[in-house]
C-alpha cells in the first residue's frame, strides 16, 4: 500500500512548477552553434546543448532568483550517440556564483548512470536546506569529453533569499527591464522590497524621481542602461 502524503506534502508537488525555462544558461565552451540555452528548450531536446571537449564540462543555470528545489529531470539527447555523452555527468545545486563567490553553499542531488540511452531521462530529487539560485551539471573524466544535454527541467517554487545578501551599487545606473515600479524612502527601503520578492537579483533607486516609481525591481542580468539620475544595485558576494 502506497504511504499517504502530508497535506503540507501534497501542496508542494501542486505549487511546483518548472522555474528554468527561460533562464540564464551558460556552459564551460560552446561546440559549434549549440549553446547552453538550447537544454532549456524542448525544440531543441533532440541535439541539445553540446561543449567542446574538456576534462571537466560543465552547464549551469542561473534561476534569476532563489528557490526551494523538487526536482531536476536530465534528458538524453536523441540524434546519433549523442545521447553517451551526457554519461556519468553529476548534478548540484548553489546558493552563488560558483565562479564569483568564495563561500558558496552546495548540495549534490545524484549522477547520470554510465549506461544511456537516446532520450532517457533522469530525475534527481534534491534536499538542499538553503534557498537555491544555480544549477549545474559536470561530466568529470580522466579524458577530453562533450557533455551534451538533451533537456533540463528544474521543477521548485519561491523561496526567501538568503538573509545576508549584499548589493554592490552602480551609479549613474537605471534597470531596463524592471517586474515592479513601486515607491521607497530610500536605497536600503528599495532594498527591502527586493528582499521580499524571491526572483529580485538587483533593483535601482533614485532620490530625485517621483517617489511613486523611484524603485524597480529586477530578476534579468545585465538589464541596466546609463542615467545619471539613478543607482543600481545587485546582489554580490561579501
Amino acid at each position: 500500500m502506497e504511504p499517504l502524503l502530508s497535506l503540507e506534502r501534497i501542496s508542494d508537488l501542486y505549487k511546483s512548477e518548472n522555474i528554468s525555462n527561460g533562464k540564464d544558461a551558460k556552459q564551460s565552451s560552446n561546440y559549434e552553434n549549440y549553446y547552453a540555452a538550447q537544454a532549456l528548450n524542448r525544440s531543441y531536446a533532440s541535439s541539445g546543448s553540446v561543449t567542446e571537449r574538456s576534462i571537466q564540462s560543465w552547464w549551469e543555470v542561473d534561476l534569476r532568483g532563489y528557490f526551494t528545489i523538487s526536482n531536476i529531470t536530465l534528458t538524453a539527447a536523441t540524434v546519433r550517440i549523442r545521447y553517451l555523452d551526457m554519461r556519468n555527468a553529476f548534478v548540484e545545486v548553489m546558493d552563488k556564483d560558483v565562479s564569483l563567490c568564495s563561500d558558496v553553499q552546495v548540495e549534490w542531488c545524484g549522477n547520470v548512470s554510465s549506461t544511456v540511452t537516446a532520450g532517457e531521462e533522469f530525475t534527481f530529487t534534491c534536499n538542499a536546506t538553503f534557498p537555491v539560485r544555480f544549477v549545474r551539471v559536470t561530466r568529470p573524466s580522466t579524458t577530453n569529453v562533450h557533455l551534451i544535454i538533451g533537456h533540463v527541467d528544474v521543477q521548485g517554487k519561491g523561496a526567501k533569499k538568503p538573509h545576508h545578501s549584499y548589493y554592490k551599487p552602480s551609479k549613474s545606473k537605471k534597470v531596463s527591464q524592471p517586474f515592479l515600479t513601486t515607491t521607497a524612502m530610500t536605497a536600503g527601503d528599495c532594498g527591502i522590497i527586493c528582499h521580499q520578492y524571491h526572483s529580485c537579483t538587483a533593483f535601482s533607486y533614485s532620490a530625485t524621481i517621483p517617489t511613486d516609481e523611484n524603485c524597480l525591481l529586477t530578476d534579468k542580468v545585465m538589464s541596466s542602461s546609463d542615467d545619471n539620475s539613478w543607482t543600481t544595485y545587485t546582489i554580490s558576494c561579501l
